[in-house]
């Protein structure tokens, strides 16, 4: 069947991401008094080093070695040098130059730092064995505080590229003892992909066997979050009271329990789920219990059972849990009607799921989330009347309170936008053979002089199978015309499709084949939890609910 209209799109939305910020060294100031010409040079390119000019860095540096090739700063320039490839891309031309410098065995106590400099080459290069084999003989010698915190930081770096947690836990911990000489910012860094990293078995097991080590902080704050997104609030709380009796001034013990384990609010559901509506009802429930599942929400379902006096009675008792912070539904117009009334009077928000015309006049507390008869009528006739250029118009509808509102809402939309209608008919709602019905179109049905049909398209709002039953018998009485319907005309899912539908127009909120990858996932877990095929109700319920 070909699909024209669509009212509502699904949308989501989400997106994250995390960056490591370069740190920010203050810049050097030449000595007071420059020995020469070439020292100012030297000091010149430090600042630019240390502003992130790694270019002009580079050239200046350059420049010095060429003046002073042997001046008492070209082993630190050629360090520099070295660096700067690395800072500009280049690994494979700082590890050559960092070896060079090693092999001349010139550098003295900068040794340790062109060491450093293969080391995290080869990192750079992918190359974590070889990377991990020269930082930790690096660590065996007499390093500075802070070259001593970059390696043993570096190498819980690689056993996180390796996913090996207790490795680069226990990196971590040496890196600690010298960060007051260090990089707070990387420090925190690693520290936070390890929690992220670390599988909840993983950190279990730190947690239990380095008892006393604050990093372990965050992971016992990580498992109580863990334990409250799968619905697991016992749990949560007891990873709580665990952070704060081991490191009770620890900044994650400052979480409080209610920011970890709030309350979930509830949302109150009035839905038909018994009754002749029973069918519609829980099509609606099952998209709502899907995303509840996504969500951290409550539902609280309360069965209006096709009852308006109940329906309002139900407000009124749900009003009475402060833990409700809103209403979804009811469907029918009746129940939506009189539960929009009782919802405003109390104050409760109430987000209405029924196509009834008027319904958020009850009051600012009463909301409408479902295609009304006027939007539908409204999107069908400007892609009609605009787009297709069909100007006259039949009418068939049932003789029931749908019926005549889609009648009345059709024929002022298309006086608005300035369509013609030419017949109108209707038919008993329980019909099996509509060719009485269909008499007064068929006496209107007489070709013009230029042998077309007085109107180009019929509108029948009704469910697919009566819509077909009907076009079957209208095309066999006065031949085909372009057909108009409803969302009821979309077909339920396993629904076989009357040949004589082929090719009519109707506005819907969801469609099976829509390409938007949040209808595609919404899809595919309801096919995973139902095993069917979900319809724009269920679809309905699960926005509701996401909304």
């Amino acid at each position: 069947m070909r699909i024209r209209l669509t009212l509502i799109s699904l949308a989501l939305v989400l997106l994250s991401a995390c960056q490591v910020k370069t740190t920010q060294y203050p810049p050097v100031q030449p000595p007071p008094v420059a020995q020469n010409k070439g020292e100012n040079l030297f000091w010149e390119a430090e600042n630019y080093y240390r502003g992130h000019e790694y270019r002009r860095a580079w050239q200046t540096y350059t420049a010095y070695l060429k003046q002073n090739p042997k001046g008492p700063k070209a082993n630190q320039a050629r360090l520099r040098q070295a660096d700067l490839l690395g800072l500009l891309g280049d690994w494979q031309g700082a590890l050559r130059l960092y070896q060079e410098l090693l092999n001349q065995g010139e550098m003295g106590a900068a040794a340790y730092q062109v060491r450093y400099g293969i080391g995290r080459a080869y990192f750079n290069l992918g190359r974590y064995q070889m990377a991990t084999e020269v930082l930790e003989s690096l660590t065996a010698s007499d390093l500075p505080e802070s070259l001593r915190f970059s390696t043993n930081a570096l190498l819980a770096e690689i056993a996180l590229k390796k996913r090996e947690m207790e490795r680069a836990f226990l990196r971590l911990r040496l890196a600690a003892r010298d960060l007051p000489a260090g990089d707070q910012e990387w420090f925190d860094y690693l520290k936070t992909r390890l929690v992220e990293q670390a599988t909840p078995a993983e950190m279990e097991y730190l947690i239990n066997l380095y008892r006393d080590s604050s990093l372990t902080a965050p992971m016992i704050l990580r498992l109580a979050r863990l334990a409250q997104e799968s619905d697991h609030p016992e749990e949560a709380r007891r990873w709580l009271r665990l952070l704060k009796q081991r490191f009770p001034e620890s900044k994650e013990a400052q979480v409080s329990e209610n920011s970890i384990c709030p309350p979930r609010p509830i949302v109150g559901c009035l839905l038909p789920l018994s009754g002749s509506y029973a069918k519609f009802g829980n099509r609606v429930k099952q998209g709502m219990d899907l995303a509840a599942q996504e969500t951290h929400l409550e539902l609280a379902y309360r069965d209006t059972s096709d009852d308006p006096a109940r329906a309002a009675r139900l407000v009124q008792e749900l009003s009475q849990d402060s833990r409700i912070v809103a209403l979804l539904g009811p469907l029918t117009s009746a129940d939506a009607q009189t539960a929009a009334e009782a919802a405003q009077t109390v104050g409760l928000p109430l987000i209405a799921l029924s196509q009834k015309q008027d319904l958020t006049a009850a009051g600012p507390m009463v909301f409408q989330f479902f295609l009304t008869p006027t939007l539908q009528v409204r999107a069908l006739l400007h892609y009609t009347i605009k787009d297709r250029n069909l100007q006259r118009y039949a009418l068939f509808t049932p003789d029931s309170a749908y019926g005549r509102t889609m009648a009345k809402v059709f024929e002022d939309e298309l006086r608005a936008q300035g369509g013609t209608l030419v017949a109108q008919a209707v038919y008993p709602p329980d019909a099996q053979d509509f060719s009485q019905a269909l008499s007064p179109l068929v006496d209107s049905s007489h070709p013009g002089a230029d042998g077309a049909l007085p109107f180009e398209a019929l509108f029948i709002p009704d469910e697919a199978r009566t819509v077909g039953a009907i076009a079957t018998q209208a095309s066999q009485m006065f031949g085909k015309v372009q057909l108009l319907g409803t969302n009821l005309a979309h077909p339920q899912p396993g629904e076989s499709i009357p040949e004589a539908l082929n090719g009519i127009l109707f506005p819907d909120a969801f469609f099976i084949n829509d390409p938007n990858p949040a209808v595609r996932s919404f899809i595919a877990a309801y096919r995973l939890r139902y095993g069917s095929d979900p319809d724009y109700l269920a679809a309905e319920g699960y926005m509701a609910v996401r909304l």
